[in-house]
C-alpha cells in the first residue's frame, strides 16, 4: 500500500490516473496536489509466438483495468463518486479491429512490439508506390521550403508503426479489409478500445498524442495522413476521430465507474496521453531543449522542440507531446456519438465527429526509440547470470574496483546491438558467419558480445557490464544523432522507468554523454502525466506548468529536507520499492566525473560505434547474398 496519511480521505474529489504499459499496468489516486492515496499494480499477460508475434487478449486487457479500478479504489478507501475525472496513459500503437455494432474483437491487440510486419516493411520501403510519394514531397520541399513535405520525402515504415501492422493484418485477413470498407470494423489502439468501452460505445476516439506515432497521422496538420493511407489501401473510416490530450472524451458508463448500476455517477474521462509523451510530461520537460529518456521494456528519448513539429530526420520521428482543448466547465455543445457514428438526441460530453476542436498549448517533441532496453535485463537474468537486481547493481560495482573496463577494451569486448529494421534472416546470417569466424560467443535477443574466449568460461561480471554498458553506449548514440540533426542540445538529461533504478548505469550514462543525468523521485511517471492531462482537462489546473510546477516545487522541498545518499549505495529490490514509494532518496543527479575517466569510458564508446557501424555495413551486405 502506498498511501499519504497527511490527505483525509473526506476529500471530496480525487484524480484517478491509469497506465497500461508494455509489462505492466498500474492505477493511482492522487489528491489535487498530486499525492498519492491509493494505488495498484497488475502484469500485463503477452500472448508471444513464433516469427515474433507479441499479442494480447482485448477482453483480457479490459478485465485487467477494471480490476485495477477496484483495487486502487479499494486502497485508497474512497467512494466512485470521489472520483472527479479519468485520466489514461497507454502503450502506444498497439492496435486492434472490432464490430462497430456488437464491440465484438475481430483481432487481438497486436502490440507495438510485434514483428511479423518486418518483410512487408520492407517491401513497402521499395515500392513504387512509397518512392514516388517520397520523390513528390522532395519536390514540394523543394519548391515550397516547408517542413511536412521534408518530413513526406524521408518517411519510411518500421514494425513499430500501427499502420505497417495494421497494413499486415488486412493482407493477412482479405475478410477484414472488406468489413472496413464496408464501415463495419473499428481500428483502435489501446487507448481507443479501452474509451469505447468505458463509454459503452457511445465514443469512438483517440488523442493526438497516441495518434501521432501511429504512422499515418499528419503532425503539422493535425489530421489523418491520406496519401499515407491511400499508399497502404487503409479505408479511413475505420480510423477514430483525434481529439486533444486534455478534453472531456465522455462520461463512463461501464465499468466499476460506471452509471449504467449507479445513475447517480458522472465520471469523466478527460484526459488521454501515450506514455511517452506523459511521462516527458510529468518530468516537467515544458520547454525546447529539454529532454527525457525512459528506460523501461525499451529506451524513449523524447526532446522537446516547442510548437513546431521539425522535419522528420534519420531515427528520429516528430510527433505531438501533448494539447489541452475545451476544459470539462467550459459551456460548449455536448453530444453523444452513437456505434454508427452519428449523433443521438441524448446529451453527453463527446462533441459531434464533424466539429473543429481548436488546440491549445499544442506541443511537439521529437522522438528516438530503441526496442530493447528492460528485456536486455531480462535477458541476463534468463541466462543466470544474477538473480535480483541488486545483485546486477553489486556486479557492476564491483567490476570497477577489479578493473574491467580495461580489460574489456583490451579484449574488444562489447555488446553489439543490430540495427532494429534487421530483418530476421539476415540477423541469422551474420550471427552464424561471426560464430564461424570465433568473433561471438554470446548472442542477446536483439545482438551479441564479441571479444570472449570461447576456451575460458564465462565472466559473468564482464557480461553483466557490457550488456549495461550498451544501454548507455545506445543512448549517447541517440543523442548524438539528434544533436547533429537537429541542433536540440539539452543541459540535462532526465530519466525515468524501471532500469533507471540501477545508479551504475545512470553514471556511466552521464560520462558518455556529458551532461548531467537526473533521475527524479517520481514513481509510475506516466500514470502521473495521464493524471497531469485529465486535471487539466477537468479544470483542476489551468495549464500544463501550473501542475508540473507544482508537483516539482513541492517534491524539491520535500528532497531538501532528506539527508544526502551515497551514489553507490545498493539496495535490494524490496528496499527499492520501500524508497520508491516512501521516501526521496530516489532522486540523484549523476554528473559527469573526472576528465581521466570521461576519456576512457567515452573510448570505449567510440570503438563501440565503430563495431556497430562495421556490423551494419556487413548486415547490409548480407542482402544481396
Amino acid at each position: 500500500m502506498c498511501v499519504c496519511p497527511q490527505h483525509s480521505r473526506t476529500i471530496s474529489k480525487f484524480i484517478l490516473g491509469i497506465d497500461f504499459g508494455s509489462t505492466h499496468a498500474c492505477a493511482r489516486v492522487y489528491t489535487t496536489d498530486l499525492r498519492i492515496v491509493g494505488c495498484s499494480s497488475t502484469k500485463v499477460s503477452r500472448i508471444e509466438g513464433s516469427e515474433g508475434a507479441c499479442e494480447l487478449d482485448p477482453e483480457d486487457v479490459w478485465e485487467s483495468f477494471c480490476r485495477l479500478v477496484e483495487n486502487v479504489l479499494q486502497d485508497a478507501k474512497i467512494r466512485p463518486d470521489q472520483i472527479k475525472c479519468m485520466g489514461i496513459s497507454v502503450q502506444r500503437n498497439s492496435l486492434l479491429l472490432w464490430d462497430k455494432q456488437t464491440s465484438i474483437p475481430q483481432t487481438r491487440v497486436i502490440t507495438w512490439q510485434d514483428t511479423r510486419s518486418l518483410d512487408l516493411a520492407k517491401k513497402l520501403n521499395h515500392s513504387f508506390i512509397l518512392r514516388s510519394m517520397k520523390a513528390g514531397g522532395h519536390l514540394l520541399y523543394w519548391m515550397t521550403h516547408r517542413s511536412r513535405f521534408k518530413a513526406l520525402a524521408s518517411y519510411h515504415f518500421k514494425t513499430a508503426l500501427a499502420c505497417i501492422r495494421l497494413k499486415y493484418v488486412l493482407n493477412e485477413k482479405p475478410k477484414l479489409l472488406d468489413e472496413c470498407r464496408k464501415g463495419l470494423l473499428c481500428y483502435g489502439c489501446l487507448e481507443t478500445w479501452l474509451l469505447w468501452k468505458l463509454t459503452g460505445g457511445k465514443v469512438f476516439a483517440t488523442d493526438v498524442s497516441c495518434a501521432s506515432v501511429t504512422g499515418m497521422y499528419d503532425s503539422f496538420s493535425c489530421k489523418w495522413s491520406h496519401p499515407i493511407l491511400a499508399s497502404l489501401g487503409i479505408p479511413s473510416n475505420i480510423l477514430p476521430d483525434v481529439y486533444p490530450s486534455s478534453y472531456c472524451y465522455g462520461t463512463i458508463r461501464h465499468g466499476p465507474l460506471g452509471n449504467s448500476s449507479n445513475p447517480t455517477l458522472s465520471i469523466p474521462v478527460t484526459g488521454i496521453i501515450g506514455d511517452a509523451q506523459a511521462a516527458t510530461l510529468t518530468e516537467n520537460c515544458l520547454s525546447t531543449c529539454q529532454a527525457k529518456l525512459t528506460l523501461g521494456t525499451g529506451s524513449f528519448l523524447n526532446l522537446n522542440s516547442g510548437s513546431k513539429a521539425l522535419a522528420l530526420i534519420s531515427g528520429f520521428y516528430p510527433v505531438i507531446g501533448w494539447a489541452s482543448g475545451h476544459t470539462y466547465f467550459d459551456s460548449v455543445p455536448t453530444y453523444e456519438i452513437s456505434s454508427t457514428g452519428s449523433s443521438s438526441s441524448e446529451s453527453s460530453s463527446v462533441p459531434s465527429t464533424s466539429k473543429s476542436v481548436h488546440l491549445d498549448n499544442l506541443t511537439y517533441l521529437i522522438e528516438g526509440f530503441h526496442p530493447h532496453t528492460g528485456t536486455l535485463i531480462d535477458w541476463l537474468q534468463s541466462e543466470n547470470v544474477f538473480l535480483e537486481f541488486s545483485e546486477l547493481e553489486k556486479m557492476l560495482y564491483d567490476g570497477d574496483q577489479l578493473g574491467l573496463d580495461d580489460k574489456a577494451t583490451l579484449e574488444n569486448v562489447f555488446y553489439i546491438p543490430l540495427p532494429t529494421n534487421t530483418p530476421k534472416n539476415q540477423q541469422i546470417m551474420l550471427t552464424d558467419e561471426l560464430v564461424r569466424s570465433n568473433k561471438i560467443s554470446f548472442q542477446g535477443p536483439d545482438g551479441f558480445i564479441t571479444g570472449l574466449d570461447h576456451s575460458k568460461s564465462i565472466d559473468k561480471l564482464l557480461v553483466a557490464r557490457v550488456v549495461v554498458e550498451s544501454i548507455a553506449f545506445t543512448t549517447g548514440f541517440m543523442l548524438e544523432n539528434c544533436r547533429k540533426q537537429t541542433r536540440i542540445s539539452p543541459s540535462v538529461l532526465y530519466v525515468d522507468g524501471n532500469v533507471a533504478r540501477s545508479n551504475w548505469l545512470l553514471q556511466r550514462m552521464s560520462n558518455v554523454i556529458g551532461i548531467p543525468v537526473e533521475r527524479r523521485a517520481l514513481e509510475e511517471c506516466s500514470c502521473i502525466g495521464a493524471a497531469i492531462a485529465a486535471g487539466v482537462g477537468a479544470g483542476v489546473w489551468p495549464s500544463y506548468s501550473a501542475a508540473t510546477d507544482a508537483l516539482h516545487s513541492r517534491l524539491q522541498s520535500e528532497a531538501n529536507n532528506q539527508p544526502s545518499v551515497d551514489n553507490n549505495s545498493i539496495y535490494s529490490d524490496k528496499d527499492f520499492d520501500n524508497v520508491q514509494s516512501n521516501s526521496f532518496e530516489l532522486h540523484r543527479c549523476f554528473i559527469p566525473q573526472s576528465s581521466e575517466i570521461c576519456k576512457s569510458i567515452k573510448q570505449r564508446y567510440h570503438i563501440w560505434s565503430r563495431i556497430r557501424a562495421s556490423h551494419l555495413h556487413r548486415s547490409h551486405r548480407l542482402k544481396f547474398v
